[in-house]
């Protein structure tokens, strides 16, 4: 985990279809040694799962091809604007 992660306001999500995907996606990143965090997926998202995975926007494009390359599957990706106590939400589109 990264406490640095705790101060951004902005940042990447990733959120996963299954609490067993983000659990899954937790071990990957440990493994690999990334900076992340798993997070409450904000009620601002309508996600399936409860968990998510907070991470500096700039590791994005490494983290999504590392978990496609450990066969763990997305379900949404959004960039996050913290402005006080107001999120201003950016979904990326996974499609390539």
């Amino acid at each position: 985990m990264n406490s640095n992660l705790m101060e951004i306001s902005n940042y990447g999500i990733i959120t996963f279809g299954s609490t067993s995907y983000a659990l899954k996606a937790e071990k990957v990143m440990k493994k690999f040694e990334k900076p992340f965090m798993i997070i409450p997926t904000p009620r601002e998202i309508s996600a399936s799962c409860g968990l998510a995975i907070k991470l500096d926007p700039g590791f994005l494009d490494e983290y999504l091809q590392i978990l496609a390359r450990e066969k763990v599957p997305v379900e949404e990706v959004y960039m996050i604007e913290e402005e006080g106590r107001k999120k201003i939400l950016h979904k990326i589109s996974l499609d390539q």
